[in-house]
């Protein structure tokens, strides 16, 4: 049975992690049957930077673990040309032009509550609530 490549942005991975109003729509993702979560390395570091921030170093370095036992996408030189082309075409920072370059190679769609995202396609947005 063919899995679904799915990509979580940071800012969903924090939302779940912090239990944010809309964690339940990112806990689907984990509990689907038949989802592969594919792990952009950038978003390693941008949750780790985060929740270091908001929590502690040991949260954050036991967050981004778990997110190991996911398909982690290293950062390779195709993707970053790629990546920059997303960036100058859509006017993304860095970061966000990785992760959605990372979602464009493996057909996924990317979960996010980030804006920056909302009219490109393959993009599931879920808005950011308080």
């Amino acid at each position: 049975m063919k899995h679904e490549p799915v990509v979580l942005d940071s800012s969903a991975w924090i939302e779940y992690v912090q239990n944010g109003p809309n964690a339940d729509e990112y806990a689907r993702v984990f509990k689907g049957k038949n989802v592969e979560i594919i792990v952009p390395s950038v978003c390693i570091f941008e949750v780790y930077r985060s929740i270091e921030r908001i929590v502690s170093m040991r949260e954050a370095m036991a967050v981004t673990m778990g997110m190991q036992a996911y398909v982690i996408d290293e950062l390779s030189s195709d993707r970053a040309r790629q990546a920059a082309a997303i960036s100058r075409a859509h006017s993304l920072s860095t970061a966000d032009a990785i992760i959605y370059a990372t979602a464009l190679s493996y057909g996924a769609t990317l979960y996010t509550q980030d804006a920056d995202f909302i009219k490109l396609p393959g993009v599931k947005y879920f808005k950011h609530r308080r």
